[in-house]
């Protein structure tokens, strides 16, 4: 694949920046004890798929969110137990093992999808770690 640098790019910043941008608007603008950030996050960015889609030229926009949400809202479910294996280690090990294995070819728009959410999902620890220290 010629443009690799540009694949990993667009499938592995994107998702990341998505999530912690989300995230750290929630904690700015919304009482964190009413709206909880780590089980809002996954669901407002399954909402947001299409936009990520159309910003990573994933293919079909349907398909797309569909992947997303797939990832997303399991995750955001595990997160109303807390933080635990299935919530954070989990899409972070999956995710790692995706940007290693995946950028090697051509994808659908459902692949990308579950590729986004995993990275959405795997971000949003990390992100929230940086926002409370910024904060």
């Amino acid at each position: 694949m010629a443009d690799k640098k540009d694949t990993k790019f667009r499938h592995v910043i994107w998702p990341s920046l998505l999530a912690i941008g989300l995230l750290a608007s929630f904690v700015l603008l919304f009482d964190e004890d009413k709206y909880p950030p780590m089980i809002i996050t996954p669901i407002i960015a399954s909402v947001l798929s299409p936009l990520l889609g159309k910003i990573t030229k994933s293919g079909n926009l349907k398909e797309h969110a569909f992947g997303v949400t797939l990832v997303c809202i399991p995750t955001s479910a595990f997160w109303i137990f807390g933080p635990n294996y299935f919530s954070i280690m989990l899409p972070f090990l999956v995710w790692i093992w995706q940007c290693a294995s995946w950028p090697n070819k051509e994808h659908p728009p459902f692949r990308y999808g579950i590729w986004h959410g995993f990275g959405i999902t795997a971000s949003m620890f990390p992100g929230a770690l940086l926002v409370q220290a910024l904060v």
